[in-house]
């Protein structure tokens, strides 16, 4: 994990990253899986954005979006 993503386990929030890295450990096999649920929790059309392109519209991660879930 990060030190990013510990951190926001602890509350904090995070900025929208390129999905570049990611995309070429897929390709190189590294992952079964990925999980995109803090980005659905804030941009419900996070597929649909990323699809077209347009990650510069995606919200960054902030724990408040939790307290609306309750």
């Amino acid at each position: 994990m990060t030190g990013e993503h510990i951190d926001t386990l602890m509350g904090d929030g995070s900025d929208v990253a390129s999905l570049d890295h990611l995309l070429k450990l897929v390709d190189r096999g590294d992952f079964d899986f990925i999980a995109v649920g803090r980005g659905m929790l804030v941009n419900h059309d996070w597929a649909t954005k990323v699809r077209d392109g347009r990650v510069d519209l995606l919200s960054n991660w902030d724990p408040e979006v939790l307290n609306s879930l309750r």
